[in-house]
């Protein structure tokens, strides 16, 4: 492995951390080559924004390599047009065994009004990558606000509901 597949004072201890010490914002503007004939930017584009983002949270968190297994939930508001800026926030809803479910949102910041505006979210499941090439293990998540001990919640949800489906699909 490379010195950056790795922090190891990061992936070695299982201390609970906090959703803050991962999270991450990012910003990116959509160009003419990301749209389609309408101007509108590609959900394959909005998707791959959140994919990275989602990553870094993943990452930063478990301190090691992670792979994307799981997307869901994933829904789009309004077209994002050519020469938007967005706004992609991404934080960690719960940290299973070798698994993490990141939420995601990308919004718009109305220029006019100063809000930001929704163009899509989604929940995006990682796992770890041990030295072996394998799952591991990762430290638990602390939830402290309101918000985020309900998204804890709803993560294991929607986790208990994939493994459901999975199940039945075969």
């Amino acid at each position: 492995m490379k010195n950056t597949d790795l922090i190891p004072e990061i992936a070695n201890d299982m201390t609970p951390r906090k959703v803050r010490d991962s999270q991450t914002e990012t910003h990116a503007i959509v160009h003419p080559d990301n749209t389609n004939a309408l101007h509108n930017a590609f959900g394959g584009y909005l998707m791959g924004l959140m994919d990275v983002a989602a990553c870094v949270v993943a990452f930063n968190h478990a301190g090691r390599k992670v792979n994307t297994i799981s997307i869901d939930g994933v829904r789009f508001f309004r077209p994002a047009t050519l020469g938007t800026i967005l706004n992609i926030h991404a934080s960690l809803n719960r940290a299973f065994n070798t698994s993490m479910e990141i939420g995601l949102k990308i919004t718009e910041t109305d220029p006019v009004n100063k809000c930001e505006l929704p163009i899509a979210h989604g929940y995006f499941t990682f796992v770890a990558i041990g030295e072996d090439g394998r799952p591991t293990a990762v430290a638990p998540v602390e939830p402290e606000t309101e918000e985020e001990k309900r998204r804890y919640e709803q993560a294991l949800v929607r986790r208990e509901a994939r493994i459901a489906l999975g199940k039945k699909l075969g």
